[in-house]
């Protein structure tokens, strides 16, 4: 009895011992669980006190993300900007760096092909496609969008990054040859995509076909998206008379879908010479920025998870990608916070890229939904409070996230909605407005370039939000928003000569001080977004 009892504890031992061996195998060679060391950022004891001191202090030796940079898309404008004969004055404020803000990334809309489908309510929304239906492709289709392209590049540089995006998969792909979901009576219909799996593979060729013509236009093309928000319906809707009407081109995938999608995007470029030319597949752009437990971090994990469940199916795509793109809507500072413990915690060694952001009307996070709610007619929100705000929301995905590029949603609108930087009149080519939203971003793009790395920093004040860097020039930039009623002040330490630029009621980007190594007062007025740079 008692030598039966005593082989039962050394089965059980060996079984255990077993079970480990065969456990830590499965672990090594699927990589699920930490074998891939977490990413973690050095703490600075001097910023982290820097409490109430008014005044500013820098921690250069605690460093963070490398910049992209700054950018904006080119939807739903550039068809149209394209033939104008002031396109350059307009492109100028965005990508020239000396009369304008001096953006340095391009977001190319690859259109889906619904140039003629007028059940997309607003014509500029309809685009051209270089696939044609018979499978060939016509590269001079979108001729006007890929004007203002080149008027950027000559703008910018050659060292412009151009980002070819698509919101729907061309219409010769999709289910309904529409480049959104059809309509349907039942509004508790399941969401479905709109594109068969036997197409994933001549989607990856669209696309790839795309970037290499780009590159063969000598342009810098450094991602293709394939996905634009995924986790939303993307749906057409019947209007009262029977007759159905679509917002934009978009396009569902559920998060199989979606990984499916990038598994084969991810064979057609992997080792090809598109990537090795630099340009690289980006995942996911969620609509949301979300932590753990939500839809944005159930498609994270479906496409990069090291859970048993996804291991066997996503090892490719976790290897091959090392960044994931969000966009900043619907997210507080505290709903970021969140999400980057979610991310700290499972996917620390992907980079952030925030790529797309404006200021919904429906947005109660954006800062000035009290403001847009109060406007019946709609607005543009040209002010300095939606500039701030917009700052503000910047700020925050640059530090809370570590995001290395921050990227505005439709560069120039028509409409009275607040979603563009500059405003356009298409009766009157020359009536041209800037929004202070412009200007405030321009305190970032103007002076931190790609490159750069951010650096710890305080301003010595809780209600006065910062974020400084050190270009790859040694120049350190530092940029400051005053989101409040009261004037602030901080005091900075320069080791260099320094320029401030300001932004606010009465100013555009303007330089406002300037002066050799020493301590600079820099005055931060109310509503404002100031950068102080030292060379």
């Amino acid at each position: 009895m008692a030598k039966s009892k005593k082989s039962k504890i050394i089965l059980s031992i060996v079984i255990v011992v077993l079970a480990a061996v065969i456990g830590f195998t499965a672990y090594y060679i699927f990589g699920v669980c930490g074998i891939v060391e977490k990413r973690t950022y050095r703490q600075s004891d001097a910023v982290n006190q820097n409490i109430s001191t008014g005044r500013t202090v820098i921690d250069d030796t605690v460093t963070y993300q490398t910049m992209n940079g700054f950018g904006a898309s080119g939807c739903w404008w550039s068809q149209d900007i394209g033939k104008w004969e002031n396109r350059d004055e307009i492109l100028s404020y965005l990508y020239d760096s000396e009369k304008g803000i001096g953006l340095n990334i391009y977001r190319y809309n690859l259109g889906a092909g619904s140039k003629n489908d007028n059940h997309i309510i607003a014509e500029n929304r309809r685009t051209e496609c270089f696939l044609q239906a018979d499978g060939s492709y016509d590269f001079s289709a979108d001729k006007d969008a890929q004007n203002c392209l080149k008027t950027a590049k000559r703008l910018a540089g050659n060292d412009l990054r151009v980002t070819l995006f698509c919101n729907s998969p061309p219409v010769s792909l999709t289910e309904n040859t529409a480049a959104y979901s059809s309509a349907d009576k039942d509004e508790n219909a399941p969401w479905v995509s709109n594109i068969d799996a036997s197409n994933y593979d001549e989607f990856a060729d669209f696309c790839y076909n795309s970037a290499d013509y780009f590159l063969s236009e000598g342009y810098r093309v450094t991602n293709v998206s394939p996905i634009n928000e995924p986790q939303y319906m993307w749906r057409a809707w019947f209007n009262d008379d029977g007759s159905y009407s679509a917002k934009q081109e978009g396009c569902y995938y559920s998060k199989t879908d979606s990984a499916a999608v990038y598994n084969a995007m991810v064979d057609k470029f992997a080792g090809s010479k598109v990537d090795e030319s630099g340009c690289k597949v980006s995942m996911f752009e969620s609509g949301a920025i979300e932590g753990e437990g939500t839809t944005c971090a159930s498609y994270i994990d479906c496409i990069l998870g090291r859970g048993v469940k996804y291991v066997l199916k996503n090892k490719k795509l976790r290897n091959y990608f090392d960044t994931i793109g969000m966009h900043s809507y619907w997210s507080s500072s505290k709903t970021k916070q969140e999400a980057a413990q979610y991310l700290s915690d499972k996917y620390s060694q992907y980079d952030i890229a925030c790529t797309e952001y404006c200021q919904m009307a429906n947005d109660q996070n954006t800062g000035v939904y009290d403001l847009i709610s109060k406007e019946e007619n709609g607005t543009s929100g040209l002010t300095i409070d939606y500039g701030v705000a917009m700052a503000k929301v910047i700020v925050d995905d640059l530090t809370i996230l570590n995001a290395k590029e921050w990227d505005w949603w439709t560069a120039c609108s028509y409409d009275t909605y607040p979603d563009g930087l500059i405003y356009l009149n298409p009766d009157n080519h020359k009536d041209i407005q800037t929004s202070k939203r412009l200007w405030c971003l321009g305190n970032f793009s103007k002076f931190i370039e790609e490159g750069a790395t951010r650096i710890a920093c305080s301003s010595g004040d809780d209600s006065l939000a910062s974020c400084a860097f050190v270009n790859k020039d040694n120049s350190t930039v530092v940029v400051y928003v005053n989101n409040t009623d009261a004037d602030k002040k901080t005091a900075l330490e320069s080791a260099a000569p320094y320029s401030v630029y300001t932004t606010s009621a009465d100013c555009d980007l303007e330089k406002t001080l300037s002066g050799n190594a020493g301590e600079i007062n820099v005055s931060v007025p109310a509503m404002s977004v100031v950068t102080v740079v030292m060379k």
